[in-house]
């Protein structure tokens, strides 16, 4: 008994000590790595694993007879997007020497997170949105076990072509049994019931060594994929199905090298980011105004230099705010002391600070440190274009409080009483300067790109643009923007339209040659809140490179809602190729109604929209974009309308991507700057809408009380 006992007590040790250690080595090791195909894996084969939420990658590799070039974005922590671009180089392809250049789109969904003894496990589809050369579909397990991280799954289509055994699914269903070869014509459609298909499957499987600490990792993987079912009828012969690598991976970008089928060198690089970490200290900006502790007492001494004001709000104080704000960069437009003397509102104007709680909280930190004693309230209300933005109250104390230590910072923010905004203008003030009216010049770089032509993958300009801006009243506004081409190839894209719809965009290569410098916009806007939750816009003008003519908005978007609605229309005209001031004959209306929703719980904004496009067709568009608190946002848009598959031509829908990366998550100092990339297969006529004016959605979004 006294020996069983033992035994017992040792297994149970052991197993402690075991548990211990899956759980020490859990979190070593490298973070995941991309794999020939951008997707997050070994080489060939993909694994369970994620990076964080935000991580954006953009590589390039070659595994000959393929050459990848791919974008992958990870809005969530359990889901992976990738857009690919694949180059078929065959010596005996009948294609162009550059040979056949194919788009797919992946997908990731992450089912089951990793626990002690559990593994991490993944569902994923591949080239299920393209022309379907190199459809899989997989599921797979990861289990990191000290450096070692080890994967297994299970393959269909490509990944499973070896067919080890037989399709599981076409057992439970005969339906499952046929996998033709997938639409490779117009391509773009959704092959849901090939999904899973095909009489037999395959399993793969492999390993990722990375020490602890260590940029580097090892990997090895057995694949499920034989080659003999390869596009265009040509095969391969691997001398093995095992590949074998070696990784490297620092934070900003990766390198990685193989040996894969048993005779073909491969290699990748990537560059990587996180979308949603501040990458970069804002070491430029100006400090905040020091905030005096609170007098409690003739006993305790305010802090060396701070003067407390007297009851009243006098010009010297005034002065002082306004030269305190002024070096933060924050325009003081009006400082009123209130409610008999015990609050301190202030409207001030939009700085470079892209958050708005960055402002309040400068702004409140300077009235608690300057403003008379009397003072216990501090208002702070934005202001853009003469309007208010928002209404933020902050209990002095509680600055003060944070300003001396005693409370966090984020405090002020979230202590702060939210009201809705006047409808009466700020500016009307006749004592204001004059300078609020002066004209706001601008100018810089502009990065545009063209994905689709049959000879290069991925086309590229980069512009020097010229603006300016004049605000003639609180409602009436008007801007101008010029473009110039410095370096690029855009005016070098052949892909001539074959549409057989109205050309109204696929004609852009036209817009790119002809107009390489041009006038892209020359417009005014008219926009009025009618009531604290509906607003209208008049636009007229040149709206963009292609059209130009009139526009009006209504929205409805409620103070302390998460939902909008709005209604826009138009009439519009295409503009000349050189893009000056002649316009061409194509003129039509369009308009759409839009439902917009935002779910705190996803951070997600979504944008539901109904109406008649550019071509004359009909039918609705839907947006889905994750955004994160460093202002950047990462969505996928499509749209189906009356046109058909045929009519619409390669691509059969249209459909994308987006990002959208504010300039100071890479600059060291604060900016409201934002670059914006789009990414479309292809620039097709169907479904497409014109910009028509400054969008209230987005003009509003400031006053959003949720934000």
């Amino acid at each position: 008994m006294t020996a069983s006992n033992d035994i017992q007590r040792a297994c149970r040790a052991g197993g402690l000590a075991l548990a211990s250690a899956l759980w020490w080595c859990g979190a070593a090791g490298a973070s995941p790595t991309a794999n020939d195909f951008g997707n997050t894996g070994l080489l060939q084969t993909p694994t369970a694993r994620f990076n964080g939420a935000g991580t954006l990658r953009v590589g390039y590799a070659s595994t000959r007879p393929y050459d990848v070039t791919y974008i992958s974005a990870q809005p969530y922590d359990w889901l992976e997007a990738t857009f690919r671009y694949t180059k078929f180089r065959y010596d005996d392809m009948s294609f162009a020497n550059n040979g056949y250049l194919d788009k797919s789109f992946d997908i990731k969904l992450g089912l089951v997170s990793e626990g002690l003894w559990r593994p991490a496990i993944s569902l994923g589809l591949q080239d299920f949105g393209g022309t379907g050369l190199l459809a899989s579909e997989f599921l797979v397990a990861s289990k990191r076990v000290g450096p070692m991280d080890f994967s297994a799954g299970l393959g269909w289509g490509r990944l499973g072509s070896r067919g080890d055994f037989a399709n599981v699914v076409a057992e439970i269903d005969s339906g499952f049994e046929d996998r033709e070869r997938l639409n490779t014509g117009t391509g773009g459609k959704f092959e849901v019931k090939r999904l899973f298909s095909g009489k037999r499957m395959s399993g793969f499987g492999g390993v990722a060594w990375a020490p602890p600490d260590s940029r580097w990792s090892i990997k090895l993987e057995y694949e499920g994929n034989d080659y003999s079912a390869e596009p265009f009828g040509n095969n391969l012969s691997p001398s093995s199905g095992f590949n074998a690598g070696v990784n490297y991976q620092a934070r900003a970008y990766g390198l990685q090298l193989g040996w894969e089928r048993g005779e073909q060198l491969s290699f990748s690089v990537y560059l990587t980011n996180d979308l949603s970490r501040e990458a970069v200290d804002k070491v430029l900006d100006p400090p905040p105004t020091p905030v005096a502790p609170p007098l409690s007492s003739n006993t305790r001494e305010p802090d060396a230099g701070y003067e407390p004001g007297s009851a009243d709000l006098d010009a010297a104080t005034v002065a002082d705010i306004r030269q305190a704000l002024a070096r933060q960069n924050i325009r003081l437009i009006r400082l009123e002391q209130q409610m008999l003397g015990w609050q301190l509102t202030a409207w001030v104007s939009q700085s470079r600070y892209r958050s708005r709680s960055e402002v309040t909280r400068r702004v409140a930190r300077t009235l608690a440190a300057l403003a008379p004693e009397a003072v216990a309230s501090l208002r702070v209300i934005q202001v853009r274009s003469g309007l208010e933005l928002s209404r933020s109250t902050v209990n002095r104390q509680l600055v003060r409080a944070a300003g001396d230590g005693k409370a966090p910072e984020a405090i002020v923010v979230q202590g702060a009483v939210m009201t809705p905004p006047a409808l009466q203008p700020v500016l009307d003030d006749p004592a204001l300067p004059e300078s609020i009216w002066d004209v706001d010049w601008f100018m810089g770089p502009r990065y545009r790109q063209s994905l689709g032509d049959p000879d290069e993958s991925y086309r590229a300009q980069l512009f020097w643009r010229f603006g300016a801006s004049k605000r003639w009243n609180p409602y009436w506004s008007s801007s101008a923007l010029i473009e110039v081409g410095l370096l690029g190839d855009l005016d070098r894209i052949e892909r001539d339209s074959d549409s057989t719809l109205p050309r109204v965009r696929s004609d852009i290569a036209e817009y790119y040659r002809e107009g390489e410098h041009g006038l892209r916009r020359l417009e005014a806007n008219y926009i009025r809140p009618l009531s604290h939750s509906t607003y209208v816009r008049f636009s007229a003008g040149i709206f963009e490179e292609m059209y130009g003519g009139v526009a009006g908005e209504f929205l409805v978007r409620p103070h302390d809602q998460l939902w909008a609605v709005g209604l826009n229309v138009n009439w519009v005209q295409q503009r000349e190729f050189r893009q000056r001031f002649g316009f061409r004959d194509y003129e039509i209306s369009t308009g759409h109604a839009t439902i917009y929703r935002y779910f705190p719980r996803f951070s997600m904004r979504s944008e539901v929209s109904v109406g008649c496009y550019l071509a004359g067709d009909c039918g609705g568009t839907v947006q889905l974009a994750r955004e994160f608190s460093t202002g950047a946002r990462m969505g996928i848009f499509f749209t189906k309308t009356d046109v058909s598959s045929e009519e619409f031509g390669e691509g059969s829908f249209d459909k994308g991507f987006f990002l959208s990366m504010p300039f100071d998550l890479f600059l060291p100092r604060s900016s409201r700057m934002t670059a914006h990339f789009s990414f479309r297969p292809l620039t097709r006529d169907g479904g497409q809408k014109v910009r028509d004016g400054q969008r209230l959605y987005e003009y509003t979004q400031d006053r959003a009380y949720w934000r």
